[in-house]
């Protein structure tokens, strides 16, 4: 949502309560959200100290697209359906191509008017303070793991109100929940979430921009483009590739 969108929501919720608030949620399709989620998390990516010698980037660079995926942002949003202020048992994520587990990190607030995307992460951002040295913290920092986790680069978030309050937390009418899952998972007990050293100095051959590696390559199980204002030229590419590979095929046989 951008500023104007803000604005509004938040006039909407003083005249006429959460029923409204619940209608304009932004939903994991959004492009607007959707943006602002991946590049809140790459700024807090972009600024870990010590620095992160090979830190990825939530972004392909084939495509110059965000890399959300909408099975990640599904379980986030039931999760955040759930209305508890508590993570998901074992964080399993079955059923995805990829990720066999997901990472989780969740944001509570009330009334919903206290939540921004970019207020949400920043927050996991000093969730403790993390010695990188003793890979410990001065108290609980699962969320900063998380979010630093290095070679984590598919995110989906939600974000939801729950009007009769959330377990654990308040009872208030605009009890918000705000839910990212995350693949490759991070906070594995014993490991850090990144090696130290000088900014994308581990990224090899890769792009480096804004202290994180830029990967330009996708997962062969991630079909396409998430976004629908490249599906026509992804298409449209790949169906140029495969004629050229029928047309030298036949041009083989002809010859041979």
């Amino acid at each position: 949502m951008d500023s104007l969108g803000g604005l509004l929501l938040r006039v909407s919720v003083l005249l006429c309560g959460s029923c409204c608030v619940q209608a304009l949620l932004p939903g994991i399709t959004e492009p607007e959200f959707i943006r602002r989620c991946v590049q809140a998390h790459n700024t807090q990516r972009s600024r870990t100290g010590p620095p992160a010698a090979s830190a990825r980037s939530m972004v392909r660079q084939v495509f110059r697209t965000q890399s959300w995926d909408n099975e990640l942002a599904k379980g986030a949003r039931d999760r955040a359906r759930h209305c508890k202020a508590s993570h998901q048992p074992g964080l399993a994520h079955f059923g995805h191509p990829l990720f066999g587990w997901m990472g989780e990190n969740i944001w509570l607030g009330a009334p919903f008017s206290a939540f921004s995307v970019e207020n949400a992460i920043h927050r996991w951002s000093k969730g403790g303070a993390y010695s990188l040295k003793n890979n410990n913290c001065s108290h609980l920092c699962g969320h900063y793991a998380q979010l630093m986790w290095s070679t984590s680069f598919k995110m989906g978030c939600a974000v939801n109100v729950c009007s009769k309050g959330i377990e654990n937390f308040s009872s208030h009418p605009e009890s918000t929940i705000f839910v990212c899952n995350y693949g490759d998972t991070g906070h594995v007990h014993g490991i850090t979430p990144y090696v130290a050293g000088v900014d994308c100095s581990g990224c090899g051959s890769v792009i480096c921009r804004d202290n994180v590696c830029r990967y330009d390559w996708f997962p062969g199980w991630d079909y396409g483009p998430p976004s629908s204002a490249y599906s026509v030229s992804y298409w449209l590419s790949n169906l140029g590739t495969c004629l050229l590979g029928v047309c030298w095929l036949l041009h083989f046989y002809a010859t041979h």
